[in-house]
Formats: C-alpha cells, structure tokens, sequence
C-alpha cells in the first residue's frame, strides 16, 4: 500500500543502518531550550531583528551555543541527541551565513539519520534546510517529509505536509502544490498562511 511504497522511497536513507540504544545527553533539554530561544530570531531567511544591537546579542548567543554543543561532541563524538541538537542549531545559522553552517547541518543530521533512521525531527529539520536553501535538493526533501509522515503514523504531522507543498512547488509540480495546498486548507482550516500558499499555487 502507500505506507510501503513511501518505506521504499526512503530505502537509500535506511539501507545498512542498525538502530542504536535510547539518547543520551543529560544536559540536553537545557541546550534543547536555547535553540528553541533562538528560533524567533533566525528561525526563517531573513532573520528577524528589530536593529543591529538585537542581532549582535542573538548572533552572540548562537556562537557560544555552537562552542558548548562542540565541547561536548568532543567528549561524546557519537551522543546522537548532542548531532541532532548540534545540526538543529546550525541550521538555524544557516539564516544568518554563520560559516560552514549549511555543511555541518547536513553532515550532523545525516550522521542521525545513518543510525536512527525514522528519527522524526531530524528528517525534517534536514528536510526544511535542504528545501528552503537548495531548490535542487527538493527531490531529495521530498523523500524525507514523506519518511517522516510515514514513520509519525496516520495522524498528519503539521511540518511535514507543509514542507511537501515546497518540494512540489520548486519542482515546478505546480498542480502537485496545488492539491497539497488544498490539502492545508481543508486540514488546517484555521492558518491562513496555506491559503496565501493555495493562491501562489493557483497564479
């Protein structure tokens, strides 16, 4: 059925990995918390900072988050939840050209991937980094909001169909974005931000 063949469609992402144990990082839910901080401010491109000031002080805290997070890797290069969180991080710093964020995202979500594959929040954190960078890279984004949907159940999971309208539509599959944006609306009838999306669908 559909569930197997989107299983087929993420095999490439799957093929020889070996689930490893529960994560770790005890300090994590601290570190979890001060990208969630963040996320306000460079959550999307353009970042979002009411002047230079405000931007210096959230650049600042980025840059002493990503040295705590490589302290720690240093100590425990394997600790899954410390990559994710790490690749979650420069993701977000990506928005604002810190160097070498889009490359240490990739490899560190990818790292996740290799060993937990129906990690959720990593297929779509490297799922939204890759679409909204790199438009070549929507099939492959594609391939990851599906793993996730798949791997998250029946239940629609909110990023996932909404990071699918943005693979189909900078794969110019422009009547594929337009049934997935009316997929949005009637299943989100409430954000109006999917009606926005339906009428770019439809011009």
């Amino acid at each position: 059925g559909g569930r197997m063949r989107l299983l087929l469609r993420t095999a490439a992402l799957a093929a020889a990995c070996l689930m490893t144990g529960p994560l770790s990082a005890a300090e994590s839910p601290g570190l979890a918390e001060r990208i969630a901080g963040l996320e306000p401010f460079i959550g999307a491109y353009p970042p979002s900072f009411a002047n230079e000031a405000e931007a210096k002080v959230v650049i600042e805290r980025y840059d002493a988050l990503k040295r705590d997070l490589d302290a720690q890797l240093d100590k425990a290069p394997g600790d899954l939840e410390l990559l994710f969180l790490r690749g979650e991080l420069q993701a977000l710093g990506h928005n604002v050209d810190r160097k070498g964020a889009w490359d240490g995202a990739t490899a560190d979500l990818q790292k996740v991937l290799r060993a937990q594959p129906k990690h959720v929040p990593a297929l779509l954190v490297l799922g939204r980094l890759w679409v909204n960078s790199r438009p070549d890279l929507a099939p492959k984004a594609e391939n990851l909001f599906r793993a996730a949907q798949c791997f998250t159940g029946e239940q629609p999971l909110e990023e996932a169909q909404r990071g699918l309208f943005f693979t189909f539509y900078y794969q110019g599959r422009m009547q594929a974005a337009l049934q997935q944006s009316e997929y949005l609306v009637k299943t989100w009838p409430d954000d109006a931000r999917y009606r926005s999306l339906r009428d770019t669908a439809k011009s």
